[in-house]
């Protein structure tokens, strides 16, 4: 048995999506991690949700047409008013607020090229509603890279110091988000209590890591098939660990992980004592998102032919998506999380459950898993992902 004591599974994991009238975010985040798996089966995929919503959010704004309605399909937000629309992005700003006891922050931009043009009240709402710096950039200009990686380290705190090698010299715009979390448990860990164990990786052999051991009370829930338990930071922010059961098929488990399934999970958390093995870890995942994002019903933005970025004025027409680029790191350890991600878009041109007994769980994250840290007082997801191979 994977852990000491164990109910009859309330949810069946059969390969189906079981999706929930949760935030537009959230729902988004799921879509887009299954979209991702699907292209990395076994290794790790992390990413920062939020950060590609709010980027691909402001793009949207220069949208028209079916272009701008297949977007706010894909981010959850077609069904919503333009009120609507602005509370979702007004929630996603809030969870990356200025807090006392944690680092949180989020940054916008928008880099024009000379031949581009946005109206000016256009410019004011992405401004206002966005919180997005607005410039102009010479994409020709071998300095060009440099400044969109100097503005990326910047407001990742160093922890992302490149989010792109080369830009075309054509590109219209190109859009960044960079979102930037560190805080340390309300609990830590005990560094004397970590020792190497083993750890089956997705693929390959048996690793030794260093596994953190701490005991006590814990938000938890358990069936047959998956534990969760929750680890909460300083700042109203949590990290979430769901260990499914050793004899779960990992692939139909990941494919079957959608919003509606995540909710009735936590919807289950109970305070139960117990203890938790987690290893320490450093994660960095980078990915190009157009594969993905066309899946999810994006094409038309990324097609030559048929996008339509009317917003943007240039002298070198048509604009479409050309890259849509994301970089997230995340460091777990003793005393915290230090987190870090970047979403870059580049337009170019041609130019409820019975109690169990009060006993101890013992939950030992030995094999792959997934996290989630989400700001508790939004329910917003700020990074998610699958570690299958712990650095």
């Amino acid at each position: 048995m994977p852990w000491p004591f164990s109910r009859k599974s309330d949810t069946v994991l059969n390969g189906e999506t079981v999706e929930s009238r949760a935030s537009p975010h959230t729902r988004f985040a799921f879509r887009l991690f299954r979209e991702l798996s699907r292209a990395n089966d076994s290794g790790n995929v992390f990413f920062s949700p939020s950060s590609v919503m709010l980027c691909l959010a402001l793009v949207q704004e220069l949208a028209s047409g079916e272009t701008r309605q297949s977007m706010a399909k894909v981010l959850e937000i077609g069904d919503l008013d333009q009120g609507g629309v602005e509370r979702e992005i007004a929630t996603l700003k809030s969870a990356f607020k200025a807090r006392s006891d944690a680092e949180t922050s989020f940054s916008n931009a928008l880099f024009f090229a000379k031949h581009a043009r946005v109206a000016s009240a256009l410019q004011t709402q992405l401004r206002t509603l966005y919180d997005a710096e607005l410039s102009e950039l010479d994409f020709s200009r071998l300095e060009a890279v440099a400044t969109i990686n100097a503005w990326v380290k910047g407001r990742t705190k160093g922890k992302i110091a490149q989010i792109v090698s080369q830009v075309s010299p054509q590109a219209a715009l190109l859009a960044l988000n960079a979102v930037y979390f560190k805080s340390r448990w309300l609990t830590p860990f005990m560094k004397e209590l970590t020792q190497h164990r083993p750890f089956r990786v997705s693929a390959g052999p048996v690793k030794q890591l260093p596994m953190m051991l701490r005991g006590g009370t814990h938000k938890y829930y358990e069936e047959r098939q998956i534990q969760v338990a929750v680890l909460p930071y300083r700042g109203h922010i949590s990290l979430y660990i769901l260990l499914p059961a050793v004899d779960v098929d990992i692939n139909r488990f990941r494919q079957s992980f959608a919003s509606g399934l995540w909710e009735s999970w936590i919807a289950k958390l109970r305070s139960e004592p117990g203890t938790i093995q987690l290893p320490r870890f450093r994660v960095d995942y980078d990915v190009e998102l157009n594969s993905a994002l066309k899946a999810l019903g994006m094409e038309r933005a990324f097609d030559p032919h048929r996008a339509e970025f009317e917003q943007v004025q240039t002298d070198y027409p048509p604009v479409w998506l050309d890259r849509v680029v994301h970089r997230a790191v995340a460091e777990v350890n003793e005393e915290g999380t230090e987190a870090a991600a970047a979403t870059m878009t580049h337009a170019a041109s041609m130019s409820m459950t019975l109690r169990k007994p009060r006993k101890e769980f013992e939950m030992i994250v030995d094999h792959p898993f997934f996290a989630l840290i989400c700001d508790e007082s939004t329910k917003t997801i700020l990074f998610m992902g699958w570690i299958g191979d712990p650095q």
